[in-house]
């Protein structure tokens, strides 16, 4: 009873992620890493945050992928800049806080909700129209860098960061701007999580490589997958 009811809650979680990833841009990391704290008996930050990077990488990819089959795509060049500087901002980010104390990954994982909290409901998200869009390579990487840093330090995948960052820089229009975030995440995602995977581990559970557990991923994924379509409804 306590494994169906624990399958049916990892779905419930990917249901969410599925949600928030193909509607807004965002990993889902902001679900994820609480809730494996919540659910999991010995699970400590560091860990949570890199198996939800784990999952990340494939709910993301799935979700660039259908984004570019729908039609909505962003400029090859303009993704090739963003993921640049994510893959060394994630790398960054995840090898740093993984030497940080479960308390201070805690209280940035904290602050980063704080921001997503202010930019929905009280900032007015900038509107920018396909041709309103400009090429500007080096700011796109730096967006992705810092995109990165963010995203691999807290396992969110950086969404979060890269979607605002990207619509105030003007490098992706509104109908874009998801598809970018999620392919760029994608690159995040791997670098944090090769970040979390080299970090000594913490936890003594079974799948657990470094500060990553891979046997969360599966069933996240398929409850991601089952709700894209809701997702881009939204």
């Amino acid at each position: 009873m306590h494994d169906f009811l624990f399958t049916l809650t990892l779905l419930a979680l990917g249901a969410g992620v599925g949600l928030v990833s193909a509607a807004l841009g965002i990993g889902g990391g902001t679900l994820m890493v609480p809730a494996f704290l919540w659910m999991i008996a010995g699970m400590d930050m560091n860990t949570a945050k890199g198996s939800s990077l784990f999952a990340i990488v494939f709910v993301s990819g799935y979700h660039a992928w259908e984004a570019r089959r729908a039609g909505i795509k962003s400029p090859w060049d303009v993704v090739a800049a963003c993921a640049l500087g994510s893959v060394a901002g994630g790398y960054a980010g995840g090898a740093l806080t993984a030497l940080l104390s479960d308390a201070v990954v805690t209280w940035i994982f904290i602050a980063l909700l704080l921001f997503a909290g202010v930019r929905t409901f009280f900032l007015k998200q900038r509107t920018v129209r396909e041709d309103e869009v400009r090429k500007r390579q080096i700011v796109s990487v730096v967006i992705g860098f810092v995109a990165g840093v963010v995203g691999g330090g807290t396992g969110t995948g950086g969404g979060l960061v890269l979607v605002p960052l990207a619509l105030w820089a003007g490098i992706a229009s509104n109908e874009r701007v998801v598809a970018l975030s999620n392919t760029v995440m994608v690159a995040t995602s791997i670098a944090g999580t090769i970040a979390h995977v080299l970090a000594a581990r913490t936890i003594d559970m079974p799948w657990t490589y470094g500060l990553v557990n891979v046997s969360l991923a599966p069933l996240v994924c398929i409850g991601a997958i089952a709700f894209t379509k809701p997702g881009r409804w939204i």
